[in-house]
């Protein structure tokens, strides 16, 4: 299961916006498909999409995981 909350505070920490972050992590939904993953809106997502995320926010993706 993800850890939203850290994934928000590592954002928050890094200081970029949810724009900024989906674009560091490749995401083609954009700003919406972040937040559709931090809000529990979105069923799951693939490996490949938890790594681009633990990348864009400089941990691995283990990290994210509760």
């Amino acid at each position: 299961m993800l850890d939203v909350e850290k994934i928000e505070r590592l954002r928050k920490g890094l200081g970029i916006s949810q724009a900024e972050a989906a674009i560091k992590a490749e995401l083609g939904g954009g700003r919406q498909q972040w937040n559709n993953i931090v809000k529990g809106r979105q069923d799951g997502i693939t490996l490949a999409t938890l790594e681009k995320i633990a990348a864009a926010l400089g941990v691995q993706a283990k990290d994210l995981l509760k």
